[in-house]
């Protein structure tokens, strides 16, 4: 015959939600640690420089590259020549090596950076808002654990979860939404403009 649990006194159940509570500020901290090392991370990886030398496969088209410019470069010097075209206004060739791709310009990666924020936000927010349900879950098994009464005992179980009253996101119903924003500015300027 199994016995049951024993209840826990009013000083252990203090001192275990005393527990959970520091748990959880470590865990918080941690959270935010990690998205601090998420966001330095990315920043590294968005201001990495690549160099033609540093691969070799890189190097040799770069070589080959240059080589098929220099020439084009001859070709087109002969003709300018042929035309009368002097040396000093004369078009050219040329072709050189991006280090950075499109992260090299300053709006890409602000845009880059908005984004990677907005996600490493979220994913802090959902790991501080998992970090805070788990404690919640365990202080209130602590607490039921200590309850003598089964009116508190059924209070307790009675509180909804946070899941009721949230739902995911959309995508097409924020699409629609958008468009019928953008259709009612249209019209408030066609009926500003009159017509136009």
């Amino acid at each position: 015959m199994t016995e049951a649990p024993r209840k826990l006194s009013r000083n252990e159940t203090h001192d275990l939600s005393m527990i959970i509570k520091d748990r959880t500020k470590v865990l918080r901290a941690h959270a935010e640690e990690q998205a601090a090392a998420c966001m330095a991370d990315f920043e590294k990886q968005m201001a990495a420089v690549y160099t033609f030398d540093q691969d070799e496969v890189w190097q040799k088209a770069t070589r080959e590259a240059q080589r098929v410019v220099q020439e084009s470069q001859e070709t087109i010097a002969k003709r300018c020549k042929q035309l009368g075209i002097p040396p000093t206004f004369a078009p050219s060739i040329s072709a050189s090596w991006q280090g950075r791709g499109e992260n090299m310009l300053a709006a890409r990666r602000a845009e880059l950076r908005r984004v990677a924020k907005t996600s490493i936000d979220a994913m802090t927010k959902a790991a501080i808002t998992k970090i805070e349900k788990q404690a919640l879950d365990l202080r209130t098994q602590v607490v039921g654990m200590g309850l003598l009464s089964p009116d508190a005992k059924m209070f307790l179980e009675s509180l909804a979860p946070v899941e009721e009253s949230m739902r995911a996101l959309d995508f097409g119903e924020i699409e629609k939404k958008l468009e019928k924003e953008q259709q009612l500015r249209l019209a408030d300027r066609r009926r500003l403009y009159g017509g136009e």
